[in-house]
């Protein structure tokens, strides 16, 4: 369920970039920060930042697999090639799978980044 490295954000530049020239939007237990990129050839690459407010790292890493899951889940339904920073705020951590899920949705939906679901 690990996400290949093509498709992680790992500097520091590219976290700035984000945060300096995309948008942001806020939610309960997630921040999503977003950029537009033409030059992608993925749907998306995505960075998660897990704080230590949020607990320790058994804490931590257990907010992370949630949400990989959750992206790995929805991600194909992303409209266009994007660069996308997933906040995790210290709510998350008490936070249940489908209420993560359903915020991520909702996000996703503000942006609008999430193509409608073909039925």
């Amino acid at each position: 369920m690990k996400l290949p490295r093509s498709r992680r954000i790992t500097l520091r530049s590219d976290f700035h970039r984000i945060r300096t020239s995309g948008h942001s939007l806020q939610g309960k237990f997630l921040v999503l920060g977003y950029l537009a990129d033409d030059t992608l050839t993925e749907p998306f690459r995505l960075g998660l930042i897990t704080t230590k407010r949020l607990g320790g790292a058994v804490v931590r890493n257990r907010v992370r697999r949630r949400l990989r899951g959750i992206i790995h889940r929805t991600g194909a339904r992303i409209t266009e090639p994007h660069w996308l920073v997933l906040i995790a705020r210290s709510a998350a951590a008490t936070a249940t799978s489908e209420e993560l899920e359903k915020e991520w949705k909702w996000l996703l939906h503000r942006a609008p980044l999430m193509k409608p679901k073909a039925d």
